[in-house]
């Protein structure tokens, strides 16, 4: 893939002398500009991908994330040097992706602006560069006077140089607010302006001799409103970028959820989480057992987000989802040249991306015999090696690791080391399956069906009391998940407010009590999502519960079949 600066967006980015730092939805850094690195003092490559925080640990970037709105013309120190950012967020189709700031120093011309009378070289100096660079800008003193104009700006006003000098400004420029910044010092940025029928964004900053207010200089930071829209154009590229790299971004993604997140108040939900709430407040390694589509992944999150290393980095990771010849670089991270392909500059692993913060294994039981032995010595000795390296690197994770397996079953088979086995059987904490939990069966789905609605806009969906006795009947061998994928599918076929049975899919309708009796069709999606269903299942049983397999026969992409497992609530077991 053609690297950014190489790409004509990209080039002409670097060539603005004004910063450009764009972040993810996470903080993280996915477009940083030439004139960004010389400002902040960072290379381009060592920021791209990094947290923003982490390298400028003050920005105010991060809080159009959680607040949506832009902040037009926000000063900002950094080190010994002042900056003024205009931030926008990033929407996609009306969502927040990301977030963008442009910001220049300003720190030089503060100090000539305060010089600007008593040293009358560095008046004609800038008079020069202001004559040379094309720039729109403007200097009054106490009064309101126009001590400098440039000459594109007072082209622009319809007037020179030379008739500007000595007037008002108010003569001069059209709604100007110059002499009211310079009379009460206090400074406006990113302000919208019209001149002569045109719409501009403009900074006006007092100038000051120590408490002293002497004057005000005015920078047009945008000439048109368009420039804006341009330059907003020009992140909308980098949204088709997004997708490929979200994979990459994922291990900087916090945790997304807290106990409160977890719906129920059965005895047996309830002895789960107060088992998972003691475990969060120490370091050890957890073992989340469940089956699947219980919401082990939810407690993970939960724990990590109530404990000491909350404000570190949750990275997960699915021991399942990855082919075996890939983990260890997945886990342990590789360095440039390992093999063919191998990003330049290397790539870190999940332990390194978890340094401080907690390391989630999803399906440990299905990882390979061979990388259980690294994993085991990276736990105890709490250092990894890249591929392709010479040095180990030390790491301090807390580990939570989840699996739908039988782990002492395994052991005595031996595709799973004893040792491991003991390593992360520190606290065990079943989270129990939902035929378990039936009195909270109703409060989940009103909880989800109110998420739904939430995300789409449209009214809430209630539950008729006939769906609601099928619904209580199911065993439910996908769990939550399961069910959630019931009544997104229901919302989905409903006109109404209300959900009926036959909104369902045809197979919970013969798996209800009751069911023995004539029914009517389902609906061709219904019949669709059945055939799909068998047709995943015959897959499975011919390839022994290989699943990559069971996606060459089904001719589907092994991704894919695992989102129709999913989306299924399959469990697919593999045959020893």
């Amino acid at each position: 893939m053609q690297a950014e600066n190489d790409t004509f967006p990209g080039r002409a980015l670097d060539a603005m002398a004004s910063g450009v730092i764009a972040i993810d939805r996470e903080g993280t850094i996915l477009l940083f500009n030439e004139a960004a690195g010389r400002l902040l003092g960072v290379e381009k490559k060592e920021a791209v991908g990094k947290r923003l925080l982490s390298i400028v640990p003050n920005s105010g970037l991060v809080n159009v994330l959680r607040t949506g709105e832009p902040e037009v013309g926000r000063p900002q120190p950094i080190g010994t040097r002042t900056v003024i950012a205009t931030r926008s967020p990033i929407l996609r189709d009306g969502e927040l992706v990301g977030a963008v700031s442009i910001f220049q120093d300003i720190t030089e011309m503060e100090r000539m602006s305060r010089e600007l009378d008593s040293t009358r070289a560095l008046v004609r100096t800038l008079e020069e560069v202001l004559a040379g660079a094309g720039e729109w800008m403007l200097v009054v003193d106490a009064n309101g006077i126009v001590t400098m104009i440039s000459e594109g700006y007072a082209e622009f006003n319809g007037t020179t140089v030379a008739e500007a000098m000595g007037k008002h400004v108010t003569e001069v420029v059209e709604n100007t607010r110059m002499h009211v910044v310079a009379k009460t010092g206090v400074p406006e940025i990113g302000e919208r302006q019209t001149i002569r029928g045109r719409e501009l964004i403009v900074n006006r900053i007092p100038l000051r001799d120590g408490d002293r207010v002497i004057g005000a200089y005015g920078r047009v930071v945008f000439k048109t409103v368009e420039q804006l829209r341009e330059l907003a154009t020009k992140m909308n590229l980098l949204e088709s970028k997004v997708k490929y790299y979200e994979e990459e971004l994922t291990h900087l993604r916090g945790a997304r959820y807290t106990f409160a997140s977890i719906v129920g108040s059965g005895p047996a939900i309830t002895a789960a989480k107060a088992e998972a709430e003691r475990a969060s407040r120490t370091d050890s390694t957890v073992l989340l057992r469940g089956e699947t589509g219980t919401g082990k992944e939810l407690f993970s999150h939960s724990i990590h987000a109530a404990g000491p290393r909350r404000a570190g980095p949750f990275i997960k990771l699915n021991c399942a989802a990855v082919p075996a010849e890939l983990l260890e670089s997945e886990l342990f991270g590789y360095e440039e040249g390992a093999f063919t392909g191998a990003r330049k500059g290397g790539k870190p692993g999940k332990f390194e991306l978890a340094a401080g913060g907690t390391l989630f294994l999803d399906e440990i039981g299905d990882m390979p015999l061979p990388m259980q032995a690294k994993l085991l010595r990276a736990l105890q000795e709490r250092e990894v090696d890249r591929l392709g390296g010479t040095a180990s690197r030390r790491v301090d994770i807390r580990l939570i690791a989840a699996t739908s397996r039988n782990l002492e079953e395994r052991v005595g088979q031996g595709t799973f080391r004893a040792d491991l086995y003991y390593r992360v059987h520190v606290i065990p904490i079943r989270v129990p399956p939902l035929r378990e939990r039936p009195e909270d069966l109703r409060p989940i789905a009103e909880a989800f069906l109110a998420a739904l609605s939430a995300d789409t806009g449209e009214p809430k969906k209630r539950l008729s009391v006939e769906l609601l006795e099928i619904l209580r009947g199911h065993p439910w061998p996908g769990n939550v998940r399961e069910l959630q994928n019931v009544l997104e599918r229901a919302v989905a076929m409903a006109r109404g407010e209300v959900l009926l049975p036959e909104h369902i899919p045809a197979h919970l309708l013969r798996d209800a009590p009751g069911a023995g009796k004539e029914v009517a069709p389902g609906s061709l999606a219904s019949a669709r999502a059945e055939a799909e269903r068998a047709a995943i299942l015959s897959a499975l049983s011919a390839a022994g519960g290989n699943k990559t397999k069971a996606a060459a026969l089904l001719r589907i992409h092994r991704v894919k079949l695992y989102e129709k497992l999913k989306r299924h609530g399959i469990v697919a077991e593999r045959k020893t």
